[in-house]
């Protein structure tokens, strides 16, 4: 197959994908269970406030649009750059890690049941990783990478740095990225949620101490290393 037919192949592949992920994450949003959202038995304020008023948790105008946007844009980029088995992994990965980004953001709480469909969808990533275990060494670095996160948080501001949807997600990254993947995702994610505070506390929008999602600032930087930065960095030696 010439590599003009595989491209247009595979951007055709990216355009379906971008439709479907697109449409698909704001109604995969307003249908999961209200249970999933249950702290200690209990459901967000802005979730039952929703309920109430019978409005979506998301809706459809503008965000499924955006999101039908930027993941054509990101697919055609995969499909120029990659081949079809990344693009298609990467496109699931990006889309779960989405879903996790709104629930996050929306009410400071990530389903367990995100947590397991990433960690199910890095076995799309197995033949990209050079040896079987790194993988798992990816997963235990990004796990002791939340943690100490969460020892530092603990240390420095007496309260958890880090709550528990965010160590699940970074042991499943993990998974998905090995070693030092895992380490440009934490760092990068790092970064963003420093310019994110820094920029809203002068806005005057938030309080230092107030409690930030982080899943929006990690999707931003899986999103960067999937596109830019898968295979490039591989020098890094941990």
């Amino acid at each position: 197959m010439s590599y003009g037919i595989s491209l247009i192949i595979k951007i055709g592949v990216a355009v379906v994908l971008a439709i479907i992920i697109g449409n698909g994450e704001v109604v995969m949003f307003n249908h999961l269970p209200v249970r999933w959202f249950e702290n200690e038995g209990e459901l967000p304020d802005r979730l039952l406030a929703q309920i109430e008023s019978g409005r979506q948790r998301l809706p459809s105008t503008p965000w499924k649009a955006c999101f039908v946007a930027m993941f054509g844009l990101m697919g055609t980029f995969l499909a120029i750059r990659e081949g079809l088995q990344f693009e298609l992994a990467a496109m699931v990965v990006l889309a779960i890690v989405l879903q996790m980004a709104i629930c996050d953001q929306e009410y400071m709480i990530v389903p367990d049941q995100l947590s397991i469909l990433l960690a199910i969808a890095s076995l799309g990533f197995i033949n990209f990783h050079e040896e079987w275990w790194e993988m798992l060494a990816g997963a235990g670095v990004g796990l002791l990478l939340a943690l100490a996160s969460w020892g530092l948080g603990r240390l420095i501001y007496k309260k958890d740095g880090i709550g528990g949807a965010d160590l699940k997600f970074y042991t499943c990254m993990g998974l998905v990225v090995g070693r030092s993947g895992i380490l440009v995702i934490f760092v990068l994610t790092t970064i963003c949620q420093v310019i994110q505070i820094v920029y809203l506390a002068l806005a005057r929008r938030i309080e230092l101490k107030e409690a930030k999602p982080m899943l929006p600032c990690a999707f931003v930087a899986t999103a960067v290393y999937l596109l830019f930065l898968w295979n490039v960095l591989d020098v890094i030696n941990l």
